[in-house]
């Protein structure tokens, strides 16, 4: 049962995350065309920023599941595996950390925007500061579940 939540859950995060960049570029590429005729529709840029603040939380989180962040793999391999595997608990621990800071910041940063709306939009800028603690909950999750089974990546 808990695998499948978490297949749903990562299987959620690459459909959004891969709409969300053809509407980027759907979105960007329009504007451009529709400015260099001298009817620029403003809201555009808007969506772009919106869409790229969810785009690169959910896509953190997407490659920390498929071990795509960098990583100093030469050094890493000069020590014993038994090291690797302490090096590697120590520092997701010191992301599990920054990730508890950074999500409750930007869920601070998310209640402060709540009436700030965005120019060309009539939504609340809310819904794009709400990436960051969305993100790094989800980065938490994967984390987590990376200590606990000692699996380095999605298999």
């Amino acid at each position: 049962m808990k695998g499948s939540i978490d297949r749903y859950i990562t299987g959620a995060e690459v459909l959004l995350v891969q709409i969300f960049l053809v509407v980027i570029v759907v979105c960007v590429f329009f504007a451009a065309v529709l400015r260099s005729v001298g009817y620029p529709i403003v809201w555009s840029v808007d969506i772009a920023q919106l869409l790229f603040a969810w785009v690169s939380f959910l896509g953190a989180d997407l490659a920390l599941q498929y071990g795509r962040h960098i990583g100093m793999d030469i050094l890493m391999r000069r020590f014993p595996p038994a090291v690797q595997k302490g090096i590697v608990a120590g520092s997701r621990i010191l992301a599990l950390a920054f990730l508890g800071l950074a999500g409750a910041y930007g869920l601070y940063l998310s209640i402060i925007n709540f009436d700030r709306q965005f120019s060309g939009l009539e939504i609340s800028f809310s819904w794009a500061t709400l990436s960051a603690p969305v993100g790094c909950a989800l980065m938490i999750r994967t984390l987590v579940k990376q200590l606990l089974t000692g699996r380095e990546v999605v298999q």
